[in-house]
């Protein structure tokens, strides 16, 4: 998502990247970053917690109209509860599944010659 920022904000387009490792997303330039420590699996919160999700996605766009210069960074002030569970998908997405039958596919991958 950094680097599709970077492209949108050189074509004049403003944006707000949600990260849960914003470091890492900070890293490849990425001109705006919210850092939210949530899975990445559920970065707006748990499925079915609509007032958790509005306060997040309200956090976020308030956050995101005060960062008026490229390079911001906001730490957003949600942790994920220990309690709470996150959702695992009930299969894995295809990506994986082709990795988990043709495990040497993976270093394709990271190399970027898949199609």
């Amino acid at each position: 998502m950094g680097l599709v920022a970077r492209v949108l904000e050189a074509a004049g387009i403003a944006t707000a990247v949600l990260s849960f490792i914003p470091e890492l997303t900070a890293s490849v330039g990425t001109p705006r970053v919210l850092g939210i420590g949530y899975p990445g699996s559920v970065p707006f919160g748990a499925p079915g917690d609509a007032d958790g999700q509005r306060a997040v996605l309200r956090k976020s766009l308030e956050s995101a109209v005060e960062m008026d210069a490229p390079g911001s960074r906001v730490d957003l002030p949600f942790v994920w509860p220990g309690e709470a569970r996150v959702p695992k998908p009930p299969t894995p997405p295809p990506i994986a599944r082709a990795i988990m039958k043709r495990p040497w596919l993976y270093l394709k991958l990271l190399r970027g010659e898949l199609p």
